[in-house]
């Protein structure tokens, strides 16, 4: 019996390292859904053929996106996934975000408003919940650091103003921008974004830097309050399916 369980674990291991030489050569959007997920729970799960749990959790979820943005107490009630691996696998979208921040602080220096607003669009892609961040730059506009100030809170976001003062006064910020997201929304401010927005600038020009503008991430685009107006748009699922139609009639 423990040669048969030794010989069945040299065997998936032997898979499993055919498996992570082969993807370590290779660009992942050419893999499946299925061959992603089944690569990151390598990390997570250090034992075993993870091939079927890769399957259940996808016919659970649909996408990776969902797994890894799913609440970990939902994962466990995928058979497979004990709360150590609920934890890891929701942590790693921390890591996305950390390391995505991390280069864009590099050297970043905006030289126009379309960098500001990839820079914002850059930072919040990966969140699902309504987050806040400041942005601090130095006078030529040189990308000193940015925090987390800020969380959906209902209807409406919550900017902590001790936050924000501590970080303006860290980074001796210069210039500040604001960005905030509305996941599954339009990017449109509310009354609680102007509002919201006028508490900052107020904050900011005490603190003797200048407030350049309050950026919106949403599905549908990006919006400057600044310029009080939409300044860019994304093009949505419901817009390729009308896209379609047209060049269907014509």
């Amino acid at each position: 019996m423990a040669e048969g369980k030794s010989g069945k674990k040299n065997m998936h291991e032997g898979h499993r390292m055919r498996l992570l030489r082969s993807y370590s050569q290779i660009e992942f959007d050419v893999l499946s859904p299925h061959q992603v997920l089944e690569y990151i729970l390598f990390y997570i799960i250090p034992r075993g053929d993870v091939n079927p749990l890769a399957h259940r959790l996808l016919d659970y979820y649909g996408t990776v996106q969902n797994v890894l943005d799913a609440n970990p107490n939902e994962l466990m009630k995928v058979h497979g996934i004990q709360e150590r691996s609920a934890l890891m696998l929701t942590g790693l979208t921390k890591i996305f975000n950390y390391y995505t921040g991390s280069k864009l602080a590099k050297k970043i220096r905006f030289t126009e408003p379309a960098e500001i607003y990839d820079y914002c669009e850059d930072l919040l892609r990966f969140y699902t919940q309504e987050v806040v961040f400041a942005i601090a730059m130095d006078a030529s506009f040189h990308v000193i650091s940015k925090r987390k100030v800020g969380k959906g809170m209902g209807n409406m976001v919550a900017i902590d103003p001790h936050d924000l003062v501590d970080f303006v006064n860290e980074t001796k910020a210069v210039n500040i921008v604001i960005t905030h997201n509305h996941p599954g929304g339009k990017c449109t401010p509310t009354d609680n974004d102007i509002a919201g927005t006028e508490i900052v600038e107020k904050i900011v020009d005490f603190m003797k830097a200048q407030f350049v503008d309050h950026v919106i991430i949403g599905d549908d685009g990006i919006y400057s309050i600044a310029l009080k107006q939409q300044v860019r748009k994304f093009t949505t699922s419901e817009g390729v399916k009308k896209l379609a139609e047209n060049l269907k009639e014509e």
